[in-house]
């Protein structure tokens, strides 16, 4: 079964490799529309119709199976909740991309996943003759700017020469490239910056509700916290009031891009990663039992933002504002 082809496509340089993109939510759909933009051709594939659909009407040619994507594509990209799900795709589902990959393609997974599955997808690669790197991405949040418009980071790592022929390619996807080393790396990189973040949410929530407690106006705390040195770059100060003060991550009609279950599953897969090597990590462990406890309270498809109404609870206030 041949992809659909939109009749209004232009016909990039020779020279542009085919892409693939298997994953068209937040991350995938929008680098597949800026892909498509840059006059590459893609190709995708996503179990949601209305997503595929929508990126037709930019240019992509949708696919019915990730084998079949893979038949068409030189590049291939991942961009899927959990490490389960990369697995799937990739090796274990009906037209699993394994099944069409044609050997000297590049796969890369952009999916913020485990190491364990990593090498477990590198494996199967190396035996179908594919050259495989993991390039987890580092989204650009409310709060945060982008300078192109699109992300803040991608952490690629794999062998150097397979990252450099996808350079090119990674550099339309963030602001930074960052060329982690061997293999796994990358994934290992993203999931100490979610974690560390997700250590300093809570140590901000902590301060701020301790001020509340104490008669500080809440736009009084934030000025203190935001214009000291810690504010400039540091626990997502800049976005508080769009995804907290106004109780936007109390709405499960705001659809949130980052939520509580995929937060606390990247906290998990430090924690295992930490300790594999006996490493010592407490804000880490301490930070994972607010989400396990925010997961037990319903919260998993909030904003990852809902985990503070916990220690507002602590607390006895609200950070609220209009």
């Amino acid at each position: 079964m041949s992809p659909s082809k939109n009749t209004s496509e232009t016909n990039p340089p020779l020279n542009y490799p085919t892409l693939g993109i298997i994953g068209c939510g937040n991350i995938g759909g929008r680098q597949a529309a800026n892909f498509i933009a840059q006059g590459y051709p893609v190709y995708v594939y996503d179990i949601n119709l209305d997503r595929m659909t929508e990126l037709e009407s930019l240019g992509a040619h949708i696919t019915h199976s990730c084998a079949e994507l893979a038949t068409y594509s030189d590049v291939i990209f991942t961009s899927l909740p959990t490490p389960a799900d990369v697995v799937r795709a990739v090796l274990e589902g009906d037209g699993n991309l394994s099944q069409g990959l044609r050997s000297r393609s590049i796969y890369i997974d952009i999916t913020t996943n485990s190491p364990e599955t990593i090498f477990k997808l590198s494996k199967a690669m190396e035996e179908l003759g594919v050259e495989m790197l993991d390039a987890p991405f580092n989204d650009c949040p409310e709060g945060a700017k982008s300078d192109g418009g699109m992300g803040l980071a991608v952490m690629a790592s794999g062998s150097r020469k397979t990252f450099e022929r996808v350079e090119p390619i990674l550099q339309l996807m963030a602001d930074r490239v960052i060329y982690c080393g061997t293999l796994g790396n990358g994934t290992r990189c993203k999931l100490i910056h979610n974690a560390v973040n997700a250590v300093a949410v809570q140590a901000v929530t902590e301060g701020i509700t301790l001020g509340l407690a104490q008669g500080i106006p809440l736009e009084t705390i934030w000025d203190a916290l935001r214009f000291g040195a810690f504010g400039q770059n540091a626990g997502d100060i800049h976005g508080l009031p769009h995804y907290w003060f106004s109780r936007r991550c109390d709405d499960l009609s705001q659809h949130p891009d980052f939520t509580v279950k995929l937060l606390h599953k990247d906290l998990q897969l430090a924690l295992e990663m930490a300790s594999q090597q006996n490493i010592s990590v407490p804000q880490f462990s301490l930070t994972v039992k607010d989400y396990e406890e925010a997961v037990r309270r319903g919260f998993s498809d909030y904003s990852t933002t809902k985990v503070r109404c916990l220690q507002e609870e602590q607390a006895r206030v609200m950070a609220k504002t209009t």
